[in-house]
């Protein structure tokens, strides 16, 4: 209880993340306090923050929560029982070749499965609030301790165009930009940031125009003739059916590159997120890479799965 309240910086967040009452929640925690004689939670700043003790209490309780996760977990292993719930998020360029998968193969891990598509940094948030158990996403969590990561693939950024820059240079992006406008992944998207930053490094100002969260809407823009795009072979394989008015071409160098990585809280599942990105690695390399190669040639080994 007083864990989440921690994680969650505030009762209200925390009562419905525990399914409960604020006011429990809140009555908890003040009992608590009484039994340790100090105070645990700062009401006085916003949001609410553990105080010195109650940083010490988060501290030591969430390892020993850990740890009797882990423990559960090689309990259940041992005696060959399924886990009641696994909750998975797959990032979005990998959800539809993946999820059907999974589907089939984990029920032999859980009584139940949740599996959900969504943006990055939506799973990271879901991952630390305990609301996913996995995620196969762009970010591994590298600055925060406590976490397994599996590496899953690396694939090169690569150039979405319309059918009209067929036969001409493509190999100059301000060259490029300055005759066609270029159609972004959000901000909000961690592929967005990722190309902002790269286009930055090369000291590209590229006026701000039409943006899209989703692969679906930007490669609809392209081959509309809206604009050109920087996306990856996997975004292209999420929306073969929409890129026949279109064509890729390589991303003039330097180039860029994203990594894919599967991610779980350290030791609470046992082996079962390996299992998950022995299956993942599988599914790249059987259904997804010969596709890639088939429709980009050039790629080569710009598409490597781990």
């Amino acid at each position: 209880m007083y864990v989440a309240v921690a994680e969650a910086r505030g009762f209200t967040a925390a009562a419905k993340r525990l399914r409960l009452t604020q006011s429990a929640v809140s009555q908890i925690v003040s009992q608590l306090e009484k039994a340790f004689g100090v105070e645990l939670i700062d009401r006085k700043v916003k949001p609410p923050a553990p105080t010195v003790a109650g940083s010490v209490l988060y501290r030591e309780a969430s390892s020993l929560l850990d740890e009797a996760r882990r423990v559960i977990s090689m309990v259940r292993e041992s005696g060959g029982s399924k886990l009641p719930l696994i909750r998975i998020g797959i990032i979005d360029s990998l959800f539809g070749p993946l999820a059907p998968v999974l589907g089939v193969e984990l029920r032999a891990f859980a009584d139940q499965l949740s599996i959900m598509s969504g943006l990055t940094q939506a799973h990271r948030a879901a991952l630390l609030n305990r609301e996913l158990d996995i995620a196969i996403t762009a970010d591994a969590l590298d600055d925060i301790d406590g976490w397994d990561r599996f590496l899953l693939v690396e694939e090169a950024f690569i150039l979405l165009l319309p059918a009209a820059r067929r036969d001409r240079k493509n190999d100059d992006l301000a060259e490029l930009s300055a005759g066609l406008p270029l159609v972004r992944y959000s901000g909000r998207s961690q592929m967005g940031r990722q190309i902002e930053l790269y286009l930055r490094r090369l000291r590209l100002k590229i006026p701000l125009g039409q943006e899209y969260d989703s692969t679906e809407g930007v490669v609809r823009m392209v081959a509309a003739g809206v604009g050109w795009a920087i996306v990856t072979p996997l975004c292209i394989l999420d929306a073969v059916s929409l890129v026949d008015r279109g064509f890729c071409a390589p991303l003039p160098s330097p180039g860029l590159y994203r990594q894919l990585s599967l991610v779980a809280r350290r030791s609470e599942m046992g082996g079962i997120p390996q299992q998950i990105a022995a299956l993942t690695r599988r599914v790249l390399r059987d259904r997804c890479a010969p596709e890639i190669h088939r429709l980009m040639p050039w790629l080569c080994n710009a598409f490597r799965v781990e």
